[in-house]
C-alpha cells in the first residue's frame, strides 16, 4: 500500500473484523513504518502495533501471510477483551457509588482485582469523589495501584502496564496531596514518573502528570517549579490539540502567581486562560477563571475595574447553581464594596457571607471572613468592635491548626490586639496572607477532569 489508508478504512480496521486481504494490507502499511497512522492507531491498540514491530524484528523484515492472520486472530480477541471490560468498567463503577471501597469489590466475580475494566473504575471513582469525600479519594487510588500492578500479562506488555501503573501512582500522589500527606505524595510522584519513563511515554499521559505534580509543588509553595511544570502542560496540551486543558494549565498557574504576591501577572496569565477555555465542557472551571479574574484585580487595588467586570460577568456566574459559588460571588462584592470605602454595604455583605459560611461548616472562611468584617470597623475607627472580633477569629485560626507561617501571623496579631498595639497595616497584611495560604478549596476547583 503506497497510499495512506483513509480514516475510515483505520476505523474500519480497528473496530469491526477485516476480510484477511484488507487487514494484510493495512498492516504491511503499518509495518512500512507509518508514523502518521501508528499515531492515529496508538493510543487504543498499541497491543497490535507492538506485536507487529515485535514480529517484524523477529523475522528481520517481510512478514509472511500466516503470520498476519494469526496476529489478526490475536487482534480480535483484544478487542473482545477491551469490550469486556468496558463493560466491566461500568458494573465496577455502580457497585463504588454504592460505596464501600475495597469492601465492596473482594470476591465479586465482575470485578476481579487485576483487570483493567476495574482499574479504571476505581480510578473514575477516586478522581469523581475528591470534593466530597478525600478520604476515600486517597483508599480508593490506593487500590488503583494494588490492581496496576496486578494487570494479566496476556493483555498488557510491560510498557502497558507500565504506563497503567504511572496512571495509578499519579492518582494516588495527587490524592495524598489533597489529603496533606504531602511526604508520602512526593513518594506517589516518584514512582509515577519511574513507571512512566518505563512505559510507552505518551504525550498526554505526561502532560497529566506533569499537571497533577504541579499541583503537588504548588500545595508545597515550590512556585517556580510549579510555574515551569505547568508551562509544559500547556504546552503539551496544545500540541495535542486541546486548547480547554491548555488553558485549564494557565488558570492554575494564574492562581499560583497570585498566591505568589503576583496578582498583576495573575490577571494577564488568567485572561490567556479565559480566552481558551470551552465553557460547554467545564461550567465550574470557568466559574472560578471568572471569578478569580475579579479576585486578582481586587488584589491588584483595581476596585472599579474589578467591579467593571464583575458586572460584565455577572450572568455567567449568576446561571452556575450551587450555594457555594453563589455565596462566593456575593462575598467578592462585599470584599469591593470595603475596597471602595462603601461600609454599610460592605458591612452587611460581609456579615451575611460569614453567617452563610458557618452555616455551611466552612471554619477557616467562616473566620477569615469575620477578619475582613473586623478590618471594615477598624476602617471606621470602630476599635473595640474589631478587638473583640480579632481576639475570638485568632482563638478559632489556632484551634483550626492553620499552615505554620500563617499559625505565627495569627499569634503575632493576637499578641497586638491583646497589648492595644495593633494598627490597621497588620491587619490587613494578616488576611492578605490568609487569603493566599488558603489554597485547597480553590486548587480543587481549578482541577477538573480531563
Amino acid at each position: 500500500m503506497s497510499e495512506h489508508p483513509t480514516l475510515v478504512q483505520l476505523e474500519t480496521f480497528t473496530n469491526r473484523p477485516l476480510s484477511p486481504d484488507a487487514f494484510r494490507q493495512t498492516a504491511r502499511h503499518l509495518l512500512a513504518g507509518c508514523a502518521s497512522c501508528s499515531a492515529l492507531l496508538r493510543p487504543h491498540f498499541r497491543h497490535l502495533l507492538s506485536a507487529l514491530s515485535a514480529e517484524s524484528a523477529r523475522v528481520g523484515g517481510t512478514v509472511s501471510n500466516e503470520r498476519l492472520d494469526h496476529l489478526s486472530a490475536a487482534f480480535r480477541s483484544y478487542r473482545s477483551y477491551i469490550r469486556r471490560e468496558e463493560t466491566r468498567r461500568k458494573r465496577v463503577t455502580v457497585l463504588l457509588a454504592r460505596g464501600g471501597g475495597q469492601e465492596a469489590l473482594v470476591g465479586r466475580p465482575e470485578a476481579p482485582l487485576r483487570d483493567l475494566g476495574t482499574l479504571r473504575a476505581l480510578l473514575d471513582r477516586s478522581w469523581a469523589v475528591r470534593h466530597e469525600n478525600p478520604g476515600e479519594m486517597k483508599r480508593l487510588a490506593r487500590l488503583a495501584v494494588e490492581v496496576a500492578g496486578r494487570l494479566h500479562p496476556h493483555w498488557h506488555d510491560e510498557r502497558d502496564a507500565a504506563d497503567w501503573q504511572a496512571r495509578a501512582w499519579g492518582e494516588l500522589g495527587n490524592a495524598l496531596r489533597a489529603a496533606d500527606d504531602l511526604d508520602e505524595a512526593a513518594g506517589a510522584f516518584s514512582a509515577a514518573f519511574t513507571f512512566f519513563h518505563q512505559g510507552n511515554q505518551e504525550a498526554r499521559l505526561k502532560a497529566r502528570l506533569h499537571d497533577l505534580y504541579a499541583s503537588y509543588l504548588g500545595t508545597r509553595r515550590k512556585f517556580d517549579l510549579a510555574f515551569a511544570a505547568l508551562d509544559v502542560v500547556h504546552a503539551a496540551y496544545l500540541e495535542l490539540g486541546d486548547s480547554h486543558l491548555a488553558g485549564k494549565a494557565l488558570a492554575t498557574k494564574a492562581m499560583y502567581l497570585h498566591y505568589s504576591g503576583q496578582p498583576e501577572a495573575a490577571v494577564v496569565v488568567n485572561q490567556r486562560a479565559m480566552s481558551l477555555l470551552d465553557r460547554t465542557r467545564d461550567a465550574e472551571l470557568l466559574f472560578f477563571s471568572l471569578h478569580n479574574h475579579v479576585r486578582f484585580l481586587v488584589a491588584c487595588g483595581q476596585l472599579d475595574e474589578a467591579r467593571r467586570a464583575l458586572a460584565q460577568h455577572l450572568g455567567d456566574l449568576q446561571r452556575l447553581k450551587g450555594r457555594i459559588y453563589q455565596l462566593r460571588l456575593r462575598w467578592i462584592q462585599a470584599q469591593i464594596s470595603a475596597g471602595l470605602g462603601e461600609w454599610q454595604t460592605a458591612e452587611e455583605g460581609l456579615r451575611s457571607v460569614r453567617e452563610e459560611l458557618e452555616r455551611e461548616g466552612m471554619g477557616f472562611h467562616t473566620a477569615l471572613a469575620s477578619l475582613e468584617l473586623a478590618l471594615v470597623w477598624m476602617r471606621q475607627g470602630r476599635y473595640e468592635e474589631t478587638e473583640r472580633m480579632v481576639l475570638e477569629v485568632c482563638d478559632v485560626f489556632l484551634a483550626l491548626r492553620v499552615q505554620r507561617e500563617a499559625f505565627g501571623a495569627i499569634m503575632i496579631l493576637k499578641e497586638a490586639f491583646e497589648r492595644r498595639m495593633a494598627t490597621l497595616g497588620l491587619l490587613e497584611e494578616v488576611i492578605s496572607l490568609l487569603g493566599r495560604w488558603q489554597m485547597s478549596s480553590d486548587e480543587g476547583a481549578v482541577q477538573q477532569g480531563e
